[in-house]
């Protein structure tokens, strides 16, 4: 169908019919009819004749074309349209298999009238088309939605505070248009336009709606709901636990744990390595420091708490570092070789803080250019041993080359034959002399 789009205010609005048929055998069928229809009370008849003529049963491929005027009080809406079955020509010479109920495309891609022809009054077309889809809370109208994001959403809190957004729970079906709720109790849900707030105890009667357009009417769904009470904010008093050991791991230690208004408010371990719950106890692994959270999530009845830390040691047993360094060295060295050694025998690694001068592989220090070069030696520690380390500070110098004197220079008067020179040297040539 052309085109996609018409106005009835402009005069002879002529919409053309196209249909192309195809058969192996043939095509029988010399006209066809198209019925083009808006979906309600408002549909017209178009006959479709077959372009060759006289008719050749033979041919394999057969154009059927039609012309519709549309009259001036032709109602608004996207019309779509569909031929009825065009009959194949057998090969017994009679008629054979019909296409089944043939439907007509268009240019149109708006939501709502896809493949359909616009027929606008004024530039309006008036289209009576679901823009959007809900609520999720209220199964009695038996909504069907194609966003899975609102296939489990949760039932909106009808309290005091809270803020509803319809967005949350009415599928938008037209992305390009606007979303929007109104209040009419304003003195229990005041509404911005967007959202509603929450502010009294009694009944909240609100419309969800988006304006009428030049492509849509406007839809809208009212709801009538009871706003109460404010959601409680549960607070918690924690115990403490005191410092423990780490000789004896791992260990099993109770609580404290508190009940929230869902019941038993489980702890989060910040420190895994160090501790975690488990059940009614805390168990310890490491040394080092143990935090939880403690906080219980919101409900109909009850808001999010705040979360609450819990922290306590493990102490660990100390170790001493022996690291010693050379105060200076000549660049020229290029390497050294480290050295530190722990108290508790473990293994010690070492790390530069001066990576423009020096760096480290392993134990071996490399002299990089003239300047200060720390570093550091480290025991990581271990579920028992505290770590600890030792940093020394080793002055890069640039290597000094030894001053060698050159002799002096001298030079002397030497005369021959009468002849004065002046030479370098120490004595005059043989047959010369000197004063």
């Amino acid at each position: 169908m052309s085109p996609s789009s018409v106005d009835v205010i402009t005069l002879n609005n002529v919409v053309t019919f196209d249909l192309i048929v195809s058969s192996a055998t043939g095509i029988i069928s010399t006209q066809t009819l198209a019925t083009l229809t808006n979906g309600s009370n408002s549909a017209i008849a178009i006959p479709l004749i077959r372009t060759d003529s006289p008719a050749n049963n033979s041919l394999t491929t057969v154009e059927f074309k039609g012309k519709l005027v549309l009259p001036n009080n032709f109602i608004p809406g996207a019309y779509t349209a569909t031929a009825m079955p065009v009959v194949a020509y057998s090969s017994s010479g009679i008629a054979g298999y019909p296409t089944p109920i043939i439907s007509a495309t268009s240019d149109s891609k708006l939501i709502g009238a896809i493949n359909a022809i616009q027929v606008r009054s004024g530039g309006s077309l008036n289209l009576n088309y679901p823009t959007f889809v809900g609520p999720t809370f209220n199964t009695l109208k038996g909504v069907t939605f194609s966003d899975p994001k609102y296939f489990n959403v949760p039932a909106p809190i009808w309290k005091v505070g809270e803020i509803f957004t319809p967005s949350v729970y009415y599928q938008l079906n037209v992305p390009a248009l606007s979303m929007k709720v109104k209040s009419s109790t304003p003195t229990v849900c005041a509404s911005d336009g967007i959202s509603l707030r929450l502010i009294g105890v009694g009944p909240c009667s609100f419309t969800v709606f988006t304006d009428q357009t030049v492509d849509y009417q406007s839809q809208f769904d009212n709801q009538i709901v009871t706003v109460s009470e404010a959601r409680i904010k549960p607070s918690y008093t924690l115990g403490t636990i005191a410092t423990q050991s780490s000789s004896a791991l791992p260990l099993s230690i109770a609580g404290p744990f508190i009940n929230g208004p869902l019941g038993l408010v489980m702890p989060v371990s910040l420190t895994p390595s160090v501790c975690y719950p488990a059940g009614t106890y805390i168990t310890v692994i490491s040394g080092g420091t143990c935090t939880f959270n403690y906080s219980s999530p919101a409900s109909a009845n009850y808001q999010a708490s705040d979360v609450f830390p819990l922290t306590f040691e493990i102490t660990r047993a100390a170790q001493n570092l022996s690291f010693v360094a050379p105060a200076s060295v000549e660049r020229s060295i290029k390497a050294l070789t480290l050295t530190a050694t722990a108290s508790s025998n473990a293994p010690v690694t070492f790390q530069t803080n001066s990576p423009a001068i020096c760096s480290v592989t392993g134990n071996s220090l490399y002299l990089l250019t003239a300047g200060t070069c720390q570093v550091t030696a480290l025991q990581a520690g271990s579920t028992t041993l505290s770590p600890t380390s030792s940093s020394q500070s080793i002055v890069v110098r640039d290597s000094i080359v030894p001053y060698v004197k050159k002799p002096a220079i001298k030079r002397i008067r030497c005369a021959r034959k009468g002849v004065w020179k002046t030479i370098v040297g120490t004595k005059c040539p043989v047959g010369s002399y000197t004063k």
